[in-house]
Parts: structure tokens; C-alpha cells; sequence
């Protein structure tokens, strides 16, 4: 039987900087934080949910935070919410995952908030070795990679998963279940952020990279006309091979993952204000039928495309 997991949980609010830095550096892979106060009222609130495996953090505060980040036991990665970052001096777009490297990083930041996400170093070495066929190991990052379209649409589907089991799950999970969604969160990253082994001559074609080409394929023509058949003719896979490596990795078919994949394009495409209309934003997504997009957009995120698109322009 799989042993019980705790999901701990904890939140603190402060007004004193001296106690938001300690509040920070408990966050473990902070090693120490220094914190700068404005004109206005100080503030800093946190909020921890996870477990040793798969943790998600959420901070906000009027001030400066700055700290020394160095992820040993965990891949670490952040994305700002509002206002301004900088990690090693380097400015921080808003709405983009960034990750940290192993060895230490300074980061800033300022009048901010953030979303943050642990997930255990040796699952995502692992999962990363299924994957590429290689042997598990230390694996290395593309530096400063900022992921951009069908990439940063499969990180965001990721991150929606993780946070509704994370928040809204039971407090106690068995580990078997928490080593699922650990993994699963990995391959989230993975597909995110390019990456190879560190040590290793180049990795031979093997069956257990096919799932790797499959979702790279899909996620590289996610705007085309592709179809299932296409996937796993690129991935060299029958369809139901395919089909259950998605169930296997994602839980769900590949034509709901690049459905849900191009909902999300078409999401931060009409959150963007540029000059294309809702119907452009949607065939430019790969929709070919607009009134079923709108449906599963509706059905997606709750609000229909045009809410999204009008609320954009009023700003």
C-alpha cells in the first residue's frame, strides 16, 4: 500500500519588514532576503501549499524584496504577476515563467506579485530521461529561455492542473498520487524549456523518446490543420499508441490537449489588444469554425471570446 503524503499548508501577512525577511527565506530555497520599503504602507502576504515533492508559493507585497535563490533540492520557477523583476540584473517580462539554475541567483523584486512552483529535481531528471532516452542524471536548461507560444500554452495548461489539485485537493494524498502529479509537472517544464543531458553523448532514437517528437510536433504545427494520424505518423507511433501515451502523460487525448493548447493561444491572443479581430485571434489559434470555438472558449474559461476581447480594450 502507498504510503500517505501531507500537503502542508501556510500563510502569513506582515507589516514589519524585519519579519517579511524571514518570512521570505523560509521559502527553501532562499538563502537570504533583504527587504526595502517605499513611501507607501508596507506590506508582504505568503501562501504555501505542497508537499516535499510539488509545492506552489504565492507572494505579494508594496516593498522590495531582495534575495539570493539557489535550487538544489528543486526545480524552481516564477512567474510575475504584477510589477517589476530581475534576476541577475536582468529585467523579468510579466506573465512568463522563468527558471532558476542550480548554482545561486540574485533576484529583485518590486511593488510585486508572483506565483512560484517547487517540483522535486529527481522526478524531472527522471521524467526527462524517459523522454529523451538518455540515462537519468543531471540535466541542464537552456539559459534565459523564455518560452513563447504553443510552448508557454502547454506550461500555463501545466500550471492550471497542478494548482487545482495542489489548492484544491485533500491534505493528505498517497505518494503514489502526489509522485503522478509531480511528474506530470515536470513534463510541463520540460516541454517549456529546452533542455539535454549533462555528460552524455547525444541520446539514440528509442521508443521511449516518441512521445517527446509526438508532443513536439504537435505543439511546433499546434496553428495547422494537423490531425491525429499526422502526430503519430511525425512521432513514428499508430494512433493508439499515441492516444495512450497522452492519456499515460497529459490524461487526456491529443486532440483535447491541442484543443486546450489552442484555446489558450487564442486566450493571450485576445488578452493582447492588438489590432486583430476576435475572428482573426481564433483562426490565427488554428480554429477553422468560429462559432465552435466560441463554445469550448465558453466552456474553457467561463466567458465568451468577445468578453475576453472587450474587456482587453477597456483596459
Amino acid at each position: 500500500m502507498s504510503e500517505i503524503m501531507r500537503r502542508a499548508q501556510w500563510s502569513a501577512l506582515t507589516y514589519d519588514p524585519t519579519e517579511a525577511a524571514d518570512i521570505v527565506t523560509r521559502i527553501p530555497d532562499v538563502r537570504h532576503a533583504r527587504i526595502e520599503t517605499g513611501p507607501s504602507e508596507f506590506s508582504l502576504e505568503e501562501r504555501r501549499r505542497g508537499s516535499d515533492l510539488l509545492s506552489l508559493v504565492s507572494m505579494a507585497s508594496t516593498g522590495t524584496v531582495e534575495a539570493t535563490v539557489e535550487a538544489e533540492s528543486a526545480m524552481v520557477v516564477f512567474w510575475l504577476k504584477a510589477g517589476r523583476a530581475a534576476v541577475d540584473g536582468d529585467g523579468v517580462p510579466t506573465g512568463r515563467p522563468v527558471l532558476f539554475r542550480h548554482d545561486p541567483q540574485e533576484v529583485r523584486w518590486d511593488g510585486f506579485q508572483l506565483d512560484l512552483v517547487r517540483i522535486d529535481r529527481t522526478t524531472v531528471e527522471q521524467v526527462a530521461a524517459e523522454r529523451g532516452a538518455w540515462r537519468p542524471g543531471p540535466i541542464e536548461f537552456e539559459p534565459h529561455h523564455i518560452p513563447e507560444g504553443p510552448a508557454l500554452a502547454a506550461w500555463w495548461l501545466m500550471v492550471r492542473s497542478v494548482a487545482a489539485a495542489v489548492l484544491q485537493g485533500p491534505e493528505e494524498v498517497t505518494e503514489e498520487h502526489e509522485r503522478e502529479l509531480t511528474r506530470f509537472a515536470a513534463g510541463g517544464l520540460l516541454t517549456a524549456i529546452p533542455h539535454w543531458p549533462v555528460g552524455q553523448d547525444q541520446p539514440r532514437t528509442a521508443a521511449a523518446a516518441r512521445f517527446a517528437r509526438a508532443e513536439g510536433f504537435l505543439l511546433e504545427h499546434a496553428t495547422e490543420q494537423i490531425t491525429v494520424d499526422d502526430v503519430a505518423t511525425a512521432a513514428g507511433l499508430s494512433v493508439r499508441g499515441l492516444q495512450d501515451a497522452f492519456r499515460r502523460h497529459h490524461g487526456i487525448t491529443p486532440t483535447t490537449y491541442l484543443r486546450r493548447i489552442r484555446l489558450l493561444l487564442a486566450r493571450e491572443g485576445l488578452e493582447s489588444g492588438d489590432e486583430r479581430s476576435v475572428g482573426e485571434v481564433a483562426r490565427d489559434s488554428g480554429f477553422a469554425h468560429l462559432g465552435r470555438f466560441a463554445a469550448s472558449y465558453r466552456d474553457e474559461f467561463g466567458v465568451l471570446p468577445r468578453d475576453t476581447w472587450q474587456a482587453a480594450r477597456r483596459g
